[in-house]
């Protein structure tokens, strides 16, 4: 009995002095503004008491001054933020060549592909490496390169049908034998890219090549000869947008392919040439995809704390008390902490009504709610969308939490590239990215395939781990 009460009494010292330090790290160097001032929390109806906005406004500070959360007592440490410098590290070890031109140490990455083979398409590994080792010649003097064009600078389309293209590029590339390469990313011109990912894809993700590959091509584009000699190839006019796979030696892997997006209630059965194209897609997206950078993951760490940092606060807290470790951030790519169970829900509406059947969010949460009467536990949603109107409407359903960025949205139907450039490109491509990233960190996933967004969303579910969660649809695109 005398040594429980010593454990007790040690628990109860242990819960003061850290909230000691808190309070130091708070109001010693971190002078706070009183109350929440300029802080935006998500439940504006919520109560949140004060030890926890003070840990929220702390975690707040480290990230508004790019301090690493590292620096913070173990027992303090954010579970929703990564420590994207050591990430950053970690991804350019595992995406370079060594000096002798020696593979990276991929078996010593349990992350290169998430899940088991049966979790992703079929010979999603293989494919990956295959491409990996495409994009990353040993000697990249002596490489041959398709130049790909961004086709949003020539016609109105969106960032999920741009992926679409950049997918048929690929195919042409490496059906080819030339190496491929993003011509300047519009996207990527704004203050928030900067140095050598500045208009580069890099910005946002891992380079679609080696850097190597990289600089020699954009080298090479004002000399005539390496144009004249075949060196050098622009994807203008060159390719079709519908291309499925390459010309390699992969067989047929989409014929095994089985049927895991739902409409009303059936299962979806596609022909082999729309599942060729879903298969070679979902494989291009997740290479070109394959990591987030480290501006990226600083916009991910931002936005999961304003969406769940109270949450995480809170989780802390009760771990301090019953004297409970929780998985506090990692270096490397371990899942950060998300409330789970968790449905990604994307709603297209705006200006799509003249390629499908616009739902309003009643919809999409009646699948949502067919998901929570299977997995009782579920209760919320990350929701991606591009209208105001929607985020009203989520307002009505009270037994669901909703989760979502802090971004202008529009109302009506104007065009996704009109709306896109009424925010600027920074808060355009950050936001759709991120949302991107964040809808792929759920368990379950309801969307419109209709839209290439959701689209794209489903394309990275099936060849990240989640093949077997299925995805749930309002409605389907045949063109696609």
């Amino acid at each position: 009995m005398e040594w429980r009460i010593k454990i007790r009494k040690a628990r109860s010292r242990l819960h003061w002095l850290l909230l000691l330090v808190l309070i130091a790290y708070l109001f010693i160097g971190h002078k706070l503004e009183r109350g929440i001032g300029s802080r935006k929390w998500s439940h504006t109806q919520r109560r949140v008491p004060r030890k926890i906005k003070a840990l929220v406004d702390l975690w707040s500070k480290v990230l508004e001054r790019g301090h690493s959360s590292t620096n913070l007592p173990r027992a303090l440490l954010p579970p929703h933020i990564q420590d994207c410098k050591r990430c950053e590290e970690l991804h350019t070890k595992m995406d370079n060549r060594g000096k002798n031109g020696e593979l990276p140490p991929w078996n010593l990455w349990k992350d290169l592909v998430h899940g088991s083979d049966d979790d992703n398409l079929p010979l999603t590994r293989l494919v990956q490496q295959d491409l990996w080792l495409h994009q990353h010649p040993k000697n990249c003097s002596n490489a041959r390169f398709l130049l790909a064009h961004w086709h949003s600078q020539t016609a109105p389309i969106g960032v999920g049908s741009q992926m679409v293209f950049l997918s048929a590029i690929l195919s042409s590339a490496v059906s080819e034998g030339r190496v491929f390469i993003t011509l300047p990313f519009p996207g990527a011109d704004h203050e928030g890219c900067t140095g050598s990912n500045h208009l580069r894809w890099s910005c946002y993700f891992a380079p679609e090549a080696a850097k190597e590959c990289i600089h020699r091509a954009l080298e090479l584009y004002s000399d005539e000869s390496a144009w004249k000699s075949g060196i050098l190839k622009r994807s203008d006019n060159v390719f079709d947008p519908w291309a499925g796979v390459p010309n390699r030696h992969w067989g047929e892997p989409w014929k095994k392919m089985q049927p895991t997006e739902e409409l009303d209630g059936n299962l979806i059965a596609n022909t082999n040439e729309t599942n060729e194209r879903v298969w070679w897609r979902a494989q291009a997206y997740r290479y070109l995809l394959r990591f987030p950078s480290e501006y990226l993951c600083n916009l991910l760490n931002q936005a999961r704390h304003r969406a769940f940092g109270v949450n995480a606060a809170e989780k802390v807290m009760l771990s301090i008390t019953k004297d409970w470790q929780l998985n506090s951030s990692q270096p490397d790519d371990a899942k950060v902490w998300i409330p789970r169970p968790i449905v990604s829900v994307h709603v297209r509406q705006g200006d799509k009504s003249y390629e499908m059947t616009l739902h309003p969010l009643k919809d999409y949460m009646n699948l949502a709610n067919a998901l929570r009467r299977k997995f009782p536990e579920l209760h919320s949603v990350w929701l991606s969308t591009e209208m105001q109107t929607v985020v009203d409407e989520s307002d009505e359903f009270t037994d669901w939490e909703f989760y979502f960025t802090e971004v202008r949205r529009q109302y009506g139907t104007m065009h996704m590239t009109e709306y896109m450039e009424s925010l600027g490109t920074k808060t355009a491509f950050d936001n759709s990215f991120v949302n991107l990233v964040m809808a792929l960190e759920a368990d379950f996933f309801v969307g419109a395939l209709g839209s290439s967004w959701s689209y794209a969303i489903n394309c990275l579910r099936l060849t990240g781990g989640k093949l077997k969660v299925g995805f749930l649809t309002v409605n389907i695109n045949t063109v696609l």
